[in-house]
């Protein structure tokens, strides 16, 4: 295995970097807050409980964790291989993943959050948005890396084709 920072590009550094936020806030910052209610049969008491973003999103986890997977995925190939097809083809799809889970992020955040808004939710469909931007620029760019380009390639003189 052979990883080079070299063969990374601005969009890989960014695509690695947005997986690494989206996974942090998910699983270290509060994103809703929610008010318990005691049970019934004696008088009602309020309490505030904040929930991070794992165990706030009972059926978007998994979706976010893939983008989370594709993203980094894709800056590591991106690192480790010479050819462009796999990191390609990851980048497309942490790029659509991306971008589906900043659509369902800014339901869950924006319109309809399950409680009061904390910062880790923002910060999250922040990082969702950069995994779909990145993942898009890095399939506009084109060629690989100088270092991995082929030598010079060989060439032909006129004057030697003509003395045969």
């Amino acid at each position: 295995m052979h990883l080079r920072a070299s063969r990374l590009r601005w969009p890989e550094w960014l695509i690695g970097a947005g997986g690494v936020v989206l996974l942090g806030a998910m699983l270290l910052l509060p994103w809703y807050q929610q008010t318990l209610v005691s049970g019934p049969g004696g008088p009602s008491y309020f309490a505030a409980q904040k929930v991070d973003g794992w165990n706030g999103l009972a059926h978007a986890r998994w979706l976010v964790l893939a983008a989370v997977v594709l993203a980094l995925a894709a800056a590591f190939f991106q690192a480790e291989r010479r050819a462009p097809a796999v990191p390609v083809a990851l980048c497309l799809l942490a790029s659509v993943l991306g971008a589906v889970a900043s659509v369902w992020l800014i339901v869950r955040v924006l319109i309809s959050p399950p409680g009061g808004r904390e910062i880790g939710g923002w910060i999250g469909l922040l990082a969702s948005a950069v995994i779909a931007y990145a993942g898009f620029a890095s399939l506009r760019l084109e060629g690989i890396a100088q270092v991995d380009g082929p030598a010079e390639i060989p060439t032909v003189s006129p004057a030697a084709q003509g003395s045969s």
